[in-house]
């Protein structure tokens, strides 16, 4: 892990930041964006009859994504508001 530090060289904790903003980010993007074809189909249920997506493994992944739906939600809102009163000066 990387670990900055005062005594750190700007050019390590600049690299932190291009790994997080070129690796890490996109990865959570491209996470978020499986979700949602994943979590409509176990929305409707005529369609989870259809496919027969019904039972507990089913719930359980229906479940698991709407944890990492609402931890997206929750994530994106911090940031906003972060960049609301940081950025803003308020």
């Amino acid at each position: 892990m990387f670990i900055i530090t005062p005594v750190s060289s700007e050019s390590a904790a600049s690299s932190v930041g291009l790994v997080l903003m070129f690796v890490i980010v996109p990865l959570f993007g491209f996470s978020a964006s499986l979700l949602i074809p994943s979590s409509l189909a176990l929305v409707n249920a005529k369609f989870r009859r259809a496919t027969f997506f019904f039972g507990k493994f089913w719930y359980c992944v229906w479940g698991i994504n709407s944890f990492f739906s609402l931890a997206y939600l929750a994530v994106g809102l911090y940031f906003s508001y972060l960049y609301l009163t940081v950025g803003y000066g308020n």
